[in-house]
């Protein structure tokens, strides 16, 4: 598997970003957070014919995604940033060095749970058993769920640990769309989630909102416009100096002190405690609905035990 962070990985995107016109849309995009083809043409000067191979090869290297978006008068192009940063390490794929290995786990996969209402559950076509009761999110098809939202309590997922034999964790990434839950929607909505891996507090943040007000990109026809609809794209990091979310330190807690390896058994629990100043609640997005097309995606980094990294 290819290292996403090798040079050979992120030379696609070296080369894009090569034209300083290309450049500045990306950073156009980036501060807009999302932004419509016309927008992005009058700002720059450009005419459409001239602007669409630009935003081809920013697309094709994904660094944006474009979605047909509605708008008063019919459908709109939108494109949106799929990253806000680019991290190269140059000692990757030598001896000794991590390597890499991947997975993703839908949202519906919890191992274990405990909410209170709101909460519920929804598939590509309807909601998952009656809302507002816990019960539902022991349902035989919760599986299938692509969206779930609670008030307070937690979600607890096994993650898949597949790396070779004789090998120790030196870093496990993972990224994933989320909100706070309010009735219906409230973009101005401050919730303390906190993020734990096998019993150990890893951080606690505080999402600002519960995002509406526009219908989240890949959000499927039948879901109401009243409701939340899209979340924001985090990565918590834990690694051999800290956790991170976003890159911004959330704890002092380290691979070391978690002592991950092959044989290591990956507990990841979402929870809203009661009690907290903020317990509002949290929406975890899946693939099929929100603003990205995702599922909770891991990435771990390993190295083989007694190569001096662990």
């Amino acid at each position: 598997m290819t290292d996403p962070n090798s040079i050979d990985a992120q030379l696609p995107v070296f080369q894009t970003l090569s034209s300083d016109l290309r450049l500045e849309i990306m950073k156009y995009i980036l501060r807009q957070g999302g932004v419509n083809l016309k927008q992005i043409a009058k700002q720059m000067g450009l005419s459409m014919s001239t602007l669409s191979p630009h935003i081809a090869k920013l697309e094709k290297c994904g660094l944006i995604r474009i979605a047909d978006v509605p708008a008063s008068h019919g459908i709109q192009k939108c494109c949106y940033p799929n990253t806000e940063q680019i991290v190269i390490d140059f000692t990757r794929g030598g001896p000794g060095h991590s390597r890499v290995y991947q997975a993703e786990v839908p949202v519906g996969s919890y191992s274990d749970f405990e909410v209170t209402p709101t909460c519920g559950l929804a598939t590509e076509s309807a909601f998952l058993g009656r809302l507002d009761e816990p019960r539902q999110f022991a349902h035989p098809d919760r599986r299938k769920a692509l969206i779930l939202w609670f008030t307070t309590g937690y979600v607890e997922y096994l993650l898949p640990n597949f790396i070779p034999r004789n090998n120790v964790i030196d870093s496990l990434s993972l990224t994933f769309e989320i909100s706070s839950e309010a009735p219906r929607y409230n973009n101005n909505w401050p919730s303390d989630i906190e993020f734990s891996l096998n019993g150990t507090l890893l951080g606690r943040w505080t999402c600002p909102g519960d995002f509406g007000g526009r219908p989240g990109t890949f959000n499927p026809g039948w879901w109401y416009d009243f409701l939340n609809q899209y979340g924001l794209l985090k990565k918590l990091t834990v690694d051999r100096t800290g956790c991170y979310l976003d890159g911004d330190r959330l704890s002092d807690i380290t691979v070391r002190d978690l002592a991950l390896d092959d044989q290591s058994v990956l507990k990841l629990r979402f929870s809203v405690p009661p009690g907290m100043p903020n317990s509002k609640g949290l929406t975890l997005y899946g693939q099929g609905f929100g603003d990205y097309n995702q599922d909770i995606r891991m990435m771990i980094e390993y190295s083989p035990k007694g190569s001096g990294t662990e």
